[in-house]
């Protein structure tokens, strides 16, 4: 024990400055320098005391206070709002057919500078305008641009 109650701060620091080093060599959630940083500010301000006891008890306090409260929090700021991406980021979108769309049978749209998989509920010819409705695996789903021959 009194290996622990001399050194288990400095392992604590030690290991909490990995997790920082970890967290921004492999990106990802902040969890990792979050969790680090509490271990370092649980080492640090329990070192001058050599208790295992008393760092231990400061560190789990500390990790529980985020994982109880600040996580949400540093998540919920962490994502940015409004910007959207993937299949939302297509949705509502227009493109060009480029191979007709027969019912049940796939065809090719344009959008912008892509080339997609796309089904719909009717025919569309080629060269008419369409709007995404919906994504299904990588086929997107159409319609025809009302009002647009």
């Amino acid at each position: 024990m009194e290996f622990l109650d001399q050194w288990l701060w400095l392992i604590f620091v030690v290991g909490g400055l990995l997790m920082i080093l970890l967290e921004l060599v492999i990106g990802g959630g902040l969890d990792l320098a979050i969790i680090g940083s509490v271990l370092v500010i649980g080492g640090a301000t329990t070192g001058w005391v050599h208790s295992w006891y008393l760092t231990t008890i400061c560190a789990i306090a500390l990790s529980a206070i985020y994982v109880a409260f600040g996580r949400k929090y540093v998540h919920r700021r962490r994502w940015s709002w409004g910007t959207e991406t993937n299949i939302d980021a297509m949705m509502g979108k227009s493109g060009v057919v480029e191979q007709r769309i027969a019912r049940n049978m796939d065809g090719l749209i344009k959008v912008g500078n892509e080339q997609w998989r796309a089904r719909s509920e009717g025919d569309i010819e080629e060269g008419e305008e369409v709007v995404i409705t919906d994504v299904s695996g990588a086929t997107l789903l159409v319609k025809k641009t009302e009002g647009v021959k």
